[in-house]
C-alpha cells in the first residue's frame, strides 16, 4: 500500500532514566582486512535442508492464548523460552520449546513497562530489551517479566531542511543506534542522497559516525502530486538498494545492486565496529538471474490493483502507466533479497530468487557465513518459511496459511557440507540437479 508524507514533528518529553543493570562493557574487534573472494562458487558444499515443522504454534479461533496477530520478530531467551514480537497487540509472548504458551511481557500503552509501537527486542544477558517507536524509549525487563526501568535518549527532530539522527535500538554499553529518518519525498526527488548511522550516547550526543546509508531516487517507487511535494509512496518490486543489519558489536552492510552486464557480479559484504572500522570486506561472486518481462508485468498489475481507489482521480489504465514509467527494472534481478546475523553469530544472506529442483520443488535459499565473512555454506529451506531464528539444531520462524494468519513454527536444521570442511568429507556439487527460478509477485 502507498504510504503518505510524514506528519510534522511532535515536540515530545523524553526520560532520561537509565538501568544499570544492562551497562557491561562491549567487546570491540580492531582488526581489518579486505579480502576478495577467489572461487566462482565460495559455496561448494551439501546444503543444509530443514524437516518438519515439529512444533506450530497459533490457531483462528480457541484459546486465546493461541490466537494473536502478525509475528513481526522472534528471539530465544536465556531461560530457554521463545519470545515473539507483535506490535499490532503491543505485546510480547512467550513460548516453551514444545509451543506451550508461558505468559506475555508488556502490554499496550504509554506507562512503564508498556508499548505504543512495539519494535525491536533483544537480551542483554539476563536482561530482554524491547524497543518503543512511539516515545523512542528502551524499555527493560527481567526473566519474570517485571519490568526495570526504561531510556529515552532525547533527540531534535529537525526540519525541512536537516534531520538529526534520532535512536533506533540500545547496545550493550548503554549507547544506542541512531539513524535519521529517510524521508520519502526527500528521496523521490533527489534532495537526500545518503543519510548517517550513527552511535549515540543517553543523553542524546552522537559519539561515532558508523557509516553513511547511500539512497537513490531508484530506492523507492514514487508517483509525486503536481505540486512536487505529496504523492504515493511505495516499495520498489525488484529493489536491490544497498541495505544492513545490527548486531551488537557492529553492523553488516550488504551492496547488492542488480548486475548490469558489465563487469563481475558480486555481492559486497563489509562488517563495520561500533567505532566506525571497516573490520572486513568480502566480494561474492554469483550468476545472474535476468528478470523476466512476464514478471514485471504481474508486479506492475499488483501493485496498481493495491493503489486504485475509485473516484480518485487518475483511471486505472492512468495509474498503471504512471506506476510502470516509475518502476524499477533491471536486466537481472539482485542476488541477496536480505541479511540477517543469526544468534551464532553466523552471516545468513537469502537469494532473492528460489531455487528449483528438477522434480519442480523450490526452495528459498540462503548463504551462510561466519561472522568474519568466511563462507560456510548454503541452506535451501521451504518457501513461504520467514526464518527468524537459527541455532546449531533448529529453525524459528513463521508461516501463513490461506487467511494470511501467522504461525509460529520450528523446523529441524539438517546440516550438509558446511561441516565436512572439518570432517575431511568431499563436497557436493552446488547446483546439481537445481536451478535459478523467478518467483511469482
Amino acid at each position: 500500500m502507498p504510504t503518505t508524507m510524514e506528519r510534522t514533528p511532535v515536540t515530545r518529553r523524553l526520560s532520561r532514566a537509565l538501568v544499570a543493570s544492562v551497562i557491561t562493557a562491549a567487546t570491540l574487534t580492531p582488526a581489518c582486512r579486505d579480502d576478495a573472494a577467489s572461487s566462482a562458487d565460495p559455496f561448494p558444499y551439501s546444503p543444509w535442508t530443514a524437516t518438519g515443522p515439529e512444533v506450530r504454534i497459533g490457531a483462528v479461533e480457541g484459546d486465546p492464548d493461541h490466537v494473536f496477530g502478525p509475528v513481526m520478530g522472534l528471539e530465544p531467551g536465556p531461560d530457554g523460552l521463545i519470545y515473539s514480537r507483535h506490535a499490532g497487540e503491543g505485546t510480547i509472548r512467550r513460548w516453551t520449546a514444545d509451543g506451550r504458551a508461558a505468559g506475555t511481557v508488556g502490554r499496550a500503552g504509554e506507562g512503564p513497562g508498556e508499548f505504543e509501537m512495539l519494535g525491536y527486542i533483544g537480551f542483554f544477558g539476563d536482561t530482554l530489551w524491547a524497543w518503543d517507536y512511539g516515545p523512542y524509549r528502551a524499555s527493560y525487563f527481567n526473566l519474570d517479566g517485571e519490568f526495570l526501568g526504561s531510556v529515552s535518549p532525547p533527540f531534535d527532530f529537525g526540519s525541512p531542511e536537516g534531520i538529526p539522527p534520532r535512536p533506533t535500538r540500545p547496545f550493550r554499553d548503554g549507547t544506542f543506534l541512531g539513524g535519521a529518518p529517510i524521508h520519502a519525498h526527500l528521496v523521490a526527488t533527489g534532495k537526500l542522497t545518503e543519510s548517517p548511522v550513527v552511535r549515540m550516547d543517553a543523553e542524546g550526543n552522537t559519539l561515532t559516525l558508523l557509516w553513511m546509508h547511500p539512497v537513490e531516487t531508484r530506492d523507492q517507487l514514487s508517483l509525486m502530486n503536481d505540486d512536487g511535494f505529496g504523492g504515493m509512496f511505495g516499495s520498489q518490486p525488484f529493489h536491490d538498494a544497498v541495505t544492513y543489519t545490527v548486531f551488537e558489536d557492529g553492523l553488516i552492510v550488504v551492496e547488492r545492486r542488480a548486475w548490469t552486464g558489465e563487469g563481475e557480479p558480486v555481492v559486497t559484504l563489509t562488517r563495520i565496529d561500533l567505532a566506525g572500522d571497516t573490520v572486513f570486506q568480502r566480494r561474492i561472486p554469483y550468476t545472474p538471474v535476468p528478470l523476466p518481462a512476464e514478471r514485471v508485468d504481474s508486479a506492475i498489475r499488483a501493485i496498481t490493483d493495491a493503489w486504485h481507489r475509485p473516484g480518485s482521480g487518475d483511471s486505472k489504465g492512468a495509474l498503471e502507466a504512471r506506476i510502470r514509467e516509475a518502476t524499477y527494472k533491471p536486466s537481472y534481478l539482485a542476488a541477496v533479497g536480505g541479511v540477517s546475523v543469526r544468534e551464532d553469530g553466523n552471516i545468513w544472506l537469502r537469494r532473492y530468487s528460489p531455487v528449483e529442483s528438477d522434480t519442480g520443488e523450490r526452495f528459498n535459499e540462503w548463504w551462510i557465513l561466519t561472522i568474519d565473512g568466511d563462507p560456510m555454506g548454503r541452506a535451501r529451506l521451504p518457501i513461504g518459511l520467514r526464518v527468524m531464528h537459527v541455532d546449531e539444531e533448529v529453525i524459528w520462524g513463521t508461516v501463513r496459511d490461506d487467511l494470511d494468519v501467522d504461525y509460529i513454527v520450528r523446523y529441524r536444521l539438517v546440516k550438509g557440507g558446511a561441516d565436512s570442511r572439518e570432517t575431511g568429507m568431499a563436497p557436493a556439487a552446488p547446483q546439481t540437479g537445481l536451478r535459478c527460478t523467478a518467483a511469482k509477485t
